[in-house]
C-alpha cells in the first residue's frame, strides 16, 4: 500500500464515521483527496446508494460509489464522445477485483449486522477504508489518476 492509499482509506473511513453513508464517503474522498471532478449535484447521485440501496441491503454503495468516481474519469457525455467498449471493462475489472478482495458485492453479504448499531458503524467503517485504498490502488495502477 502506497502513502496515498493509506490517505485516501483514512480519509474515506473518516468521512463514514462524520456521517456521510458509505457510497458518498468513497466518492467525498476522492473529490477531496485525489481531486476527482465532482460536483455537488452530481454527488448527490450517490446518496440513495448507502446500505445497499437505501437500506435494501443489495449492491454495495461503497461499490456504487466506487463506480461512480471511475466513471467520472472514463465516462461520457453522450454516445459520440466514447464508445461503451472503452468504458465498461474499467467497471467490470474492478467488480471483479471488488469482489475477489471483499467476497461479495452485495451489502447483506459484508454487513452481518443490524443498520444503524455499533457493530453497523464499526464493521462498514473499516470496510470503506480497505474499499478507498484499494480503489486509489486500483486507479494509480490504471493511469486513470495520480498519487499526490
Amino acid at each position: 500500500m502506497s502513502e496515498f492509499s493509506e490517505k485516501i482509506g483514512t480519509e474515506t473511513g473518516n468521512l463514514f464515521k462524520s456521517g456521510y453513508n458509505c457510497g458518498e464517503a468513497v466518492v467525498q474522498a476522492f473529490r477531496t483527496k485525489a481531486g476527482v471532478d465532482i460536483d455537488d449535484n452530481a454527488f448527490r447521485l450517490v446518496s440513495g446508494f448507502g446500505g445497499g440501496m437505501g437500506h435494501a441491503r443489495d449492491l454495495c454503495g461503497a461499490l456504487a460509489g466506487c463506480t461512480m468516481v471511475i466513471s467520472t474519469l472514463v465516462g461520457r457525455s453522450n454516445p459520440s464522445e466514447r464508445s461503451l467498449k472503452e468504458i465498461y471493462p474499467y467497471s467490470k475489472e474492478w467488480h471483479d477485483r471488488f469482489v475477489e478482495e471483499f467476497g461479495s458485492s452485495s451489502c447483506k453479504d459484508l454487513l452481518p449486522f443490524d443498520f444503524d448499531t455499533r457493530e453497523h458503524y464499526i464493521n462498514c467503517m473499516k470496510l470503506v477504508n480497505k474499499i478507498g485504498k484499494s480503489l486509489a490502488e486500483y486507479l494509480v495502477e490504471k493511469g486513470l489518476i495520480r498519487e499526490n
